[in-house]
């Protein structure tokens, strides 16, 4: 089960875009994932065809991606700033977006501010 504890998790150990993408294992995961949703990998970019054009998620570049997780019945496509989860059950598609951190103040905000 994901919970908001494991969301955390990923954040705080895939923070950045992997080194090589090819690491990510792509292939194995697109094809786990064929038989509900309309994915392709287009060069640079994968392409999620049951999205509209329009949707912020119908495109995303594979150099971004910091990690690709398998969960039980989840594939998680992880970025710096959210997480795109599949289902590998049926058609179900979320979308975790990473809330902002709250920053301690610096010293100079606290004197003038």
């Amino acid at each position: 089960m994901i919970t908001d504890k494991v969301i955390k998790e990923i954040y705080k150990n895939f923070s950045r875009p992997a080194k090589n993408p090819d690491d990510l294992n792509l292939a194995t995961h697109l094809a786990a994932l064929e038989k509900h949703h309309n994915l392709r990998r287009d060069g640079i970019e994968i392409l999620v065809d049951d999205l509209e054009e329009f949707d912020p998620f119908h495109r995303f570049l594979v150099r971004n991606l910091c990690a690709v997780l398998d969960f039980n019945h989840w594939i998680a496509f992880v970025f710096p700033t959210h997480i795109l989860f599949f289902s590998k059950k049926d058609k179900q598609m979320q979308v975790h977006i990473k809330p902002e951190s709250k920053k301690r103040p610096s010293i100079f905000d606290r004197i003038f501010g």
